[in-house]
C-alpha cells in the first residue's frame, strides 16, 4: 500500500517536472492536477502554496485587496534569489523594475491606472473590426499550411502561433516586416515567465532593452508624422491627461503582445489538437449542433491556455482552513480548478454543449480579468468556424506529438493534421 508520505514525494517530483517545464511533464500534466485536487484544496510545494480546487481559485482571483499581483517578490522569489549570483541578482532586479510596470503585475491605483489606459487597445470597435482581418488571415495562413503539406500532412503550428500575432499586432499597429523579431522578443520574454530562472533572466533583459529601443524608435517616427486613429499617439498623448511614459508604453506593448499571442497560440494550437482527438468533438463542431463561440468557450475551459497564475499574499491570510503568511508566494492552478468536478460535470471529457462552459477561470476574474478576452474569444470563434466549415474531413496524424517552451502556457512544437478536402472559402 502506499503511504501518505510517498505518495506526497511522488506527487512533488510531478510537480517539480512540472514546473522546470520538462516537456514529458507537460504531454499530459492533468493527472497531476487530479492529484493535487484530491490531496486537497491547498498544497504547499517548496516555498510556495498551490490552490487547487475551483472554489478557492475563484475567491482569491475576487480579492485584489488579500492577494497582490507584485509577484516579482514574495516567498518563491526569496528563495530563488538566495541562491543566484550577485550578476543573477542584478539582472533579476532589471527585469522585475520593468515587469512592475505590468498592468498584470500592479495593484491598487497604478493598476487601475493602466488599466484604464490599456483598455484604449481593446474597445468594442477596435475588436470588431479585427473580426474581417482575422477571418482573412485565417484563410490565407491555412491555404499556405496546405501549400506546404507533405504527403497530404499539414504542419497546423505555424498557422497557430502567426495568426494571433498578426491580429494583436494589427491592433497596435505594428509595421508587417517588424512582426516577427517582435515575435521573437515576446518569446524570449515568455520564456521567462518563472522570473527565477538564471537560465532565462539575462536573455529575457537583453530582448527588453532591444524592444524598449524599437519602441523609442516607434514613438518618435510617431511624433514626426502622426497617423490617424493611431493607438501609440492615444496611448502617449491622450486628451484627458491620463498617459504612459516610453518606459510605461514599452512594458505595455510586451504584456499586450504576449497576452493576446502567446496564450492564443496555446487555445489554437492545443485545441485544435484536443477538437481531433477527443471523440466526436470534431463531428459535432462540424455538423453544427453547437455554435463555434460554444465552441470555443469550451476550449478555453478544457485546455486552459494559462495553466496558473502567481498570486502574493499581502496579510495573513486563510485559505480552506490553511494558514497562509504574508509573503508567501500562491499558485492558483487554473487548469486544476477549470476541471473540478466539484464545479463542472465530467470534467475531463469535452462537451461543446457544456451549459455552463463560460464558468471556467480561464481570464481570472474580478479586477485582474484579463482585458484581452474579447479578442481571444473571437480568434477561437473564427478559427474553429473557418476550419470546421473548410475542412470537415480534417484528421489528427497518428504521431507522437511534443511539446515546447513554458509549461504555465504550454505549446506544441509540431500539430501535424490531415486536412481532407478543402471545401474552400465561404462566399
Amino acid at each position: 500500500m502506499t503511504t501518505a508520505t510517498t505518495a506526497g514525494h511522488d506527487l512533488d517530483s510531478r510537480l517539480a517536472a512540472l514546473f522546470a517545464n520538462d516537456p514529458l511533464a507537460m504531454a499530459d500534466p492533468y493527472g497531476v492536477y487530479a492529484d493535487l485536487r484530491e490531496a486537497g484544496p491547498t498544497y504547499r510545494f517548496g516555498p510556495m502554496v498551490l490552490v487547487t480546487r475551483f472554489k478557492e481559485g475563484r475567491s482569491i482571483f475576487l480579492d485584489a485587496d488579500r492577494w497582490s499581483n507584485h509577484t516579482t517578490r514574495g516567498s518563491r522569489v526569496d528563495e530563488a534569489l538566495a541562491a543566484m549570483t550577485p550578476e543573477e541578482q542584478e539582472a533579476f532586479h532589471a527585469v522585475s523594475a520593468f515587469e512592475q510596470m505590468y498592468v498584470s503585475r500592479s495593484d491598487g491605483d497604478q493598476h487601475e491606472r493602466l488599466r484604464r489606459i490599456g483598455h484604449r487597445a481593446f474597445t468594442p470597435r477596435r475588436i470588431a473590426a479585427l473580426r474581417a482581418r482575422i477571418q482573412q488571415y485565417t484563410h490565407e495562413l491555412v491555404e499556405e499550411a496546405r501549400e506546404a503539406s507533405v504527403d497530404g500532412v499539414a504542419d497546423l503550428m505555424p498557422f497557430a502561433y502567426r495568426l494571433p500575432l498578426m491580429a494583436i499586432a494589427d491592433m497596435l499597429e505594428v509595421p508587417p516586416a517588424d512582426r516577427e523579431r517582435i515575435h521573437v522578443w515576446s518569446g524570449i520574454i515568455g520564456e521567462n515567465r518563472r522570473g527565477v530562472d538564471p537560465q532565462t533572466l539575462l536573455p529575457a533583459l537583453g530582448a527588453i532593452r532591444d524592444f524598449g529601443e524599437y519602441i523609442r524608435g516607434m514613438v518618435a517616427e510617431r511624433r514626426r508624422s502622426p497617423r490617424e486613429s493611431d493607438l501609440v499617439r492615444l496611448l502617449l498623448d491622450a486628451s484627458d491627461g491620463d498617459v504612459l511614459s516610453e518606459e510605461e508604453l514599452t512594458a505595455m506593448f510586451v504584456i499586450l503582445l504576449f497576452a493576446g499571442h502567446e496564450t492564443t497560440t496555446a487555445l489554437l494550437g492545443t485545441g485544435i489538437r484536443d477538437l481531433l482527438a477527443e471523440p466526436g468533438a470534431w463531428e459535432t463542431l462540424v455538423s453544427g449542433a453547437v455554435s463555434p463561440d460554444e465552441a470555443s468557450e469550451e476550449m478555453l475551459r478544457f485546455v486552459s491556455p494559462t495553466q496558473w497564475a502567481w498570486r502574493v499574499a499581502a496579510d495573513d491570510n486563510v485559505v480552506a482552513g490553511e494558514e497562509i503568511p504574508a509573503g508567501t508566494t500562491v499558485a492558483v492552478m487554473i487548469a486544476a480548478a477549470n476541471r473540478d468536478p466539484r464545479v463542472f460535470d465530467r470534467p475531463d471529457e469535452l462537451d461543446l454543449a457544456r451549459p455552463d462552459a463560460r464558468k471556467h477561470l480561464g481570464f481570472g476574474l474580478g479586477v485582474h480579468f484579463c482585458m484581452g478576452n474579447a479578442l481571444a474569444r473571437l480568434e477561437g470563434e473564427e478559427v474553429f468556424g473557418i476550419l470546421a466549415r473548410r475542412f470537415p474531413g480534417m484528421r489528427l496524424r497518428d504521431e507522437e506529438l511534443t511539446w515546447r517552451g513554458n509549461t504555465m502556457f504550454r505549446a506544441l512544437t509540431r500539430l501535424p493534421v490531415e486536412l481532407g478536402r478543402d471545401r474552400g472559402r465561404e462566399p
